[in-house]
């Protein structure tokens, strides 16, 4: 009975380290500040604006037009 316990231990202690890697690796670092988050905020709305005041794209109706068709080679040509 002891070698199954044994047994069963070595996966519970890959979870244990899966889950301490994972807590360690997603915490985060530190509180970010007003200054951050307020700079952050400009970029974000100054990305928005570019966004909001560019020119929109506008359809060419050439693109659309079919193109020739392209014949296909004889059998009897090499």
């Amino acid at each position: 009975m002891t070698s199954v316990a044994w047994w069963w231990a070595i996966p519970g202690i890959a979870l244990v380290i899966a889950v301490s890697w994972a807590a360690w690796s997603c915490r985060a670092f530190r509180t970010p500040t007003m200054r951050d988050s307020m700079t952050s905020f400009e970029e974000r709305s100054a990305a928005l604006d570019r966004v909001r005041t560019a020119e929109p794209l506008r359809h060419d109706p050439a693109a659309d037009a079919p193109r020739p068709a392209v014949r296909e080679p004889s059998a009897e040509n090499p």
